[in-house]
Order: C-alpha cells, then structure tokens, then sequence
C-alpha cells in the first residue's frame, strides 16, 4: 500500500478520519458517548509509523441525546463489522482498537469474525464498584429510562497537557436508556467473552475511576488468545487515548499492529 494520502471528514457534521499509509490497518472505536475526535492523537502517532488508520463516530453519538437514547448496540456492532470488513477488502491485515465501550464491541466482533488482533483499552468487564456497582447502575437506569432521566459524566479527566482538551468533544450527561444499554452490552460480552482466540493487547489504567479495577485482568483470564498482554497503565485515568501515559499507549499499540504482517511462509495474519 504505496499511498500517503491523509483525509479528515465529517460527514453530516460527525468526526471521522483516515490516515491512509501501510498494509496494516486499525480501526479505531471510541468509547460511551465519545466521537472519534477523541482518538485522533493515536491515529495521527499510529500513521507516522507506516500503519493505515481509521476513525469512526459511532451511531448516536456526535448528534443528540435523542439519538444517544434511541440507538441499539446491534447498530453499534453492525457499523463496527461494516468498516471492518470495508478495511479487511483493501488491506493485509486489520486491527480492532477499541476505546471504553469501543473495546467490548471489539472482542464481540472478534467472536464473529476472524481478526488478526484486538486491542481493547479500559474496556469495562464491570462499571466502577464491580458486580455490586453493576446492580446499583442497573437498577437506577430502569427506573429512569421510561422518565427519560439522565446520568451524569461519569470519573474525573485530569489532562497533563490541557492543550489536548479539545478532543473532549463527547456527551456531557447520558440517557437512562443509553447507560441501561452499555450495561447490557457488559453483559453479553462475559457471555462469549470466553470465544475470542485472537492475538490481543489489553491495556488498563491503574486510576481508572470509571471501570471496575480488575476488568482487564478478567478479560485477560477470560479469552483463549494464545498470545495476550496486559498492559497497566500508571499514571493514566479511564480517557487513556489522551492521558498522561499516552504515547507509551501509543507506542505498544504500534509494535503490536506492525506485528500483524505476514512473516515469510507464514499463512495466516496471525503468525
């Protein structure tokens, strides 16, 4: 893949873009109420290495609470597979990276499709609080989604650069339905969670005030990947793309994406 073209669009106002540059492509997939506005700065550092990136907004985000409540996660999944299999039809190999909630429809994908490797970054096997934590959400949320309740932003950004705030470009309060949404998607990952065999990167922040401490250690125990990593995040709360320790994320993401390529005589992007 020869071309060093860069695009960025907004289609009908939503962030998107692509940095087109090698044969290894990442999807990027933002988190819960996000845009990929928040994933640019790994894209921008990711292409520099000679790595194809792309980001998308998810549906319902980067428009209005209205359409933050309504959107299902079948949705979400179904774009997820769509730019995968758009990227898989032009490049060698193509990596899921996902953010938050962008990490759990990745190993969910991983679970239907065959990846050449899965890079989850915070994604919660729980909320904050655990199991626990969990039910209180839970419960809050059914009762208010039929009042059309909201909850607010939830953990505490707190950015060493604060030139790097406007990527934080996301929903400052959610719908009732949308948070009862993210916790069933939680859910059904446990359920398959156990299904995903693929190469995989799990990053967790040690700060992390957003997710359930323990959830990348759970999806490490969980998948059947012979080759897995968690990586623990030191100095970084849950927005890791663009938190303290953000290029040595950037940095271990790259070496593993790179690591996709096809070795001489290997027949699979996953040798």
């Amino acid at each position: 893949m020869g071309s060093t073209a860069t695009m960025k669009t907004t289609p009908a106002g939503v962030p998107a873009f692509s940095f087109v540059r090698g044969p290894v492509a990442c999807l990027l997939i933002h988190g819960f109420g996000d845009t990929a506005t928040l994933m640019e700065p790994m894209g921008s550092h990711l292409s520099a290495q000679g790595i194809t990136t792309k980001g998308i907004t998810l549906p319902g985000h980067g428009t209005t609470l209205e359409d933050f409540a309504k959107v299902s996660n079948q949705k979400l999944l179904a774009m997820v597979e769509a730019e995968y299999t758009e990227l898989k039809d032009s490049f060698e190999a193509v990596v899921l990276v996902g953010f938050s909630m962008g990490g759990l429809l990745a190993l969910h994908l991983a679970t239907m499709r065959d990846v050449e490797g899965i890079v989850t970054i915070c994604a919660p096997a729980f909320p904050f609080g655990g199991r626990i934590g969990e039910k209180a959400i839970k419960f809050v949320a059914k009762l208010g989604a039929p009042l059309g309740t909201r909850f607010p932003k939830m953990g505490f950004t707190s950015l060493s650069d604060k030139t790097l705030s406007h990527y934080l470009v996301g929903y400052k309060s959610y719908p009732s339905r949308s948070v009862l949404r993210l916790v069933e998607l939680m859910e059904s990952t446990r359920t398959v969670v156990s299904r995903v065999n693929a190469p995989i990167l799990i990053v967790q922040s040690q700060r992390d005030d957003v997710i359930w401490k323990n959830s990348g250690k759970y999806i490490f125990d969980s998948v059947k990947s012979e080759e897995k990593r968690l990586l623990l995040l030191e100095n970084s709360r849950h927005k890791a793309p663009i938190d303290r320790d953000r290029l040595l994320l950037f940095e271990e993401i790259s070496k593993f994406c790179l690591s996709r390529t096809k070795k001489p005589g290997s027949t699979s992007g996953n040798q």
